[in-house]
């Protein structure tokens, strides 16, 4: 039997396997082959990518151009999520992120033209449910974007895979006092029985401003019987505050061309490729100048097998660490502890949501369901976070690494 072959023989097993499944599949293990070499607390990296993009509503006197900025950034950013949340592998088909485990962390900076960094921190602060924390800050300019996601997935022949994100961040404009809720869509994985899949993405996102403004998101992709445009997408911008009215709307595809009109005049205000959008790099540490804790350097022989195709290497490693962390679990429950975060705490329902989500026609945004995310988390402070930044080598959980050793520096 060709490797080939093999690997569609797993696939039809897994996909059956998927069918009796009830209720989330978020922790379940793919088959290696259908790995990506990311994780999932790689995924928040993708809204600071369009550095420019991220930073610009804080240069920006009008209140109206920031909270379109704020809409462009987010329709710029998704086609980066979600070919992490589902990577594009060589053969185009999408590829499914390694399940973080309880306490990993990603970390890393972007660069600004002008000499600034953006932050990035993001932590698995919850294994059951799957959820991921981040924040991103920029001191220079007083920016900054803080949240949590759990994510739920489902399975069935016809719909493929459904990855309900659950959860928001807030993006805060300190120079004009501004802050902004915004929601995410579903991630769908169409395609699988086909032996083709590709990302979609379904539902309704929003964009709430303390500033009056309210952006409503809509994906619409292709259909099952055929209608429709693959990773469509509208989006209109109105002023709450003004009795709803519509400033603007922006069609497209979300990982191709948009175009945003005025709504007033019908003129064309920009028309663009999200890939025309400038880019910026990443900088992560190299993975022996890690933590075991940063997802790369604890990935990083699962990571090195999924690259060379290695998948005997690929599952043995993983199932190494994977073990390791039921470990943990069984004898922190058995002593009655809790696993203690380092960048995130549990915290009180925020005010500031509460405002925010006010606007927002949606009851389940309005009222969420706080078991579905393990509680309400909340960034620790910049002073607070930097003061464990600055260790040329961070020690987390008092040198344990993940596998359940003791790391000897």
């Amino acid at each position: 039997m060709t490797k080939s072959q093999s690997n569609l023989s797993q696939m039809k097993d897994f996909l059956s396997y998927l069918t009796t499944v009830n209720g989330d599949l978020s922790n379940i293990t793919a088959p290696p082959f259908v790995l990506s070499p990311k994780s999932v607390t790689e995924i928040p990296a993708s809204w600071a990518e369009r550095h420019d993009l991220f930073l610009q509503p804080a240069q920006e006197n009008d209140p109206t151009e920031r909270a379109l900025l704020i809409l462009k950034n987010f329709l710029c950013s998704l086609k980066r999520h979600v070919y992490t949340a589902a990577s594009e592998g060589s053969d185009g088909g999408a590829k499914k992120p390694l399940n973080a485990f309880l306490g990993e962390l990603f970390l890393g900076t972007f660069e600004g033209r002008d000499g600034s960094t953006t932050q990035l921190i993001s932590e698995q602060v919850s294994h059951h449910p799957p959820v991921t924390a981040c924040t991103l800050y920029n001191k220079t300019h007083g920016v900054s974007s803080s949240g949590y996601v759990a994510q739920e997935t489902t399975f069935s022949p016809t719909a493929g895979v459904r990855v309900q994100q659950i959860g928001h961040a807030i993006i805060r404009d300190e120079a004009h006092r501004e802050s902004h809720l915004m929601t995410l869509p579903t991630v769908a994985v169409k395609g699988l029985v086909t032996g083709h899949p590709y990302p979609e993405l379904e539902g309704t996102s929003y964009i709430s401003s303390s500033s009056g403004f309210l952006a409503t998101i809509e994906f619409q992709g292709k259909k099952t019987m055929g209608f429709g445009t693959k990773n469509s997408v509208r989006a209109d911008l109105k002023n709450i505050r003004d009795g709803g009215k519509q400033l603007f709307e922006v069609t497209g595809q979300w990982n191709g061309r948009l175009i945003i009109k005025d709504c007033a005049s019908g003129a064309v205000v920009e028309e663009f490729n999200v890939d025309e959008v400038p880019f910026t790099e990443l900088k992560v540490k190299p993975a022996e100048a890690q933590s075991p804790w940063e997802s790369r350097r604890a990935w990083k022989k699962v990571i090195e097998g999924v690259h060379t195709g290695d998948m005997h290497t690929t599952s043995d490693e993983k199932n190494k660490l994977e073990e390791a962390q039921r470990a943990f679990r069984a004898a922190e429950e058995q002593n009655g502890i809790e696993w203690p975060r380092v960048f995130f705490q549990h915290s009180n329902d925020s005010q500031e949501y509460a405002l925010l989500a006010g606007i927002i026609p949606d009851e389940a945004v309005k009222k969420p369901d706080r078991k579905r995310t393990a509680g309400v988390w909340k960034f620790i402070g910049v002073e607070r976070a930097e003061a464990l930044l600055s260790e040329g080598a961070p020690v987390y959980h008092n040198s344990l690494e993940p596998t359940g050793q003791r790391d000897p520096e």
